[in-house]
């Protein structure tokens, strides 16, 4: 559920920065990378201490502090795509 959420804020953050700077296409994709990634760091942070990311086999609690490089070299990376993907598709809609 989380992933969904995050998926979907991803692609509405992207969209408004393209958007909002339509010639700018570099600029606006490094901005919307580092604001999906400042988001969804911090969001990750907030669902693990209100409980919802609870594993379904174990019961146990995710300890996300323990790979934080991990996940956001991993979220920098979806965040670039999802930047890349979005502004593309904008910019061909746009047109």
């Amino acid at each position: 559920m989380v992933a969904y959420l995050l998926t979907g804020l991803s692609v509405v953050i992207a969209g408004v920065i393209h958007w909002s700077a339509p010639h700018a296409f570099w600029r606006a994709t490094i901005t919307s990378t580092a604001t999906i990634l400042l988001l969804s760091v911090a969001a990750l942070f907030i669902f693990q201490s209100s409980g919802m990311l609870v594993s379904d086999e174990t019961g146990e609690s995710a300890d996300i502090a323990s790979s934080l490089l991990t996940v956001t070299g991993l979220v920098s990376f979806f965040g670039f795509l999802i930047s890349v993907f979005v502004g593309w598709f904008l910019r061909t809609v746009r047109a």
